[in-house]
């Protein structure tokens, strides 16, 4: 690719991605990295990349490639040592599974960090979004059923419950450690 439109590229694409980083609770200082990390993929991946729909296919290539990196920095970050005096919370997120989906399930609601986020995290959803994530992620109900017993469609149950799973990863990353 040639350098100007790779500059290009990157001056466009660069926010967007640090944006996606930092709402999958990349903090603050390693979401840079992680972006660098983001655009060395597209750049070893671009010559393979085919368009296939009119528009936004390359913004959704971009967001999964986003997406592995993010993960592949949770798993970095979950095996790293402990640190010394390390607090409930640090040894609680070390514990847990690489995503909050699979973290925040009926078999850990339990847990007095879990409950307290949980708890300040729903007062910032409409009751029929966070019932759609609760009967979804804690009760493991199938979108389908929770479609129609909250009168959302299937695709607004699944968005339910990503908003309130990215909004949970936040409010775990911003939990002192």
């Amino acid at each position: 690719m040639q350098p100007e439109f790779w500059s290009r590229l990157v001056h466009t694409f660069g926010p967007i991605v640090y944006r996606w980083c930092r709402s999958s609770g990349v903090s603050e200082s390693d979401s840079p990295d992680v972006v660098q990390e983001v655009f060395a993929s597209v750049a070893r991946g671009i010559s393979d990349f085919q368009r296939q729909k009119e528009s936004g296919s390359f913004r959704s290539w971009l967001a999964t490639i986003t997406r592995n990196r993010v993960r592949d920095y949770f798993r970095r970050q979950a095996r790293q040592q402990s640190a010394a005096g390390g607090t409930e919370a640090f040894q609680f997120l070390q514990q847990q599974a690489d995503v909050i989906d699979e973290s925040i399930c009926g078999d850990s609601i339990d847990s007095p960090l879990v409950r307290r986020v949980l708890k300040s995290v729903r007062v910032e959803f409409e009751e029929t979004t966070w019932r759609a994530f609760w009967l979804t992620t804690i009760e493991s109900q199938s979108p389908s059923l929770v479609a129609d017993s909250t009168g959302l469609s299937v695709a607004s149950v699944y968005q339910a419950k990503s908003r309130i799973l990215r909004r949970l990863r936040q409010a775990m990353a911003e939990l002192p450690t």
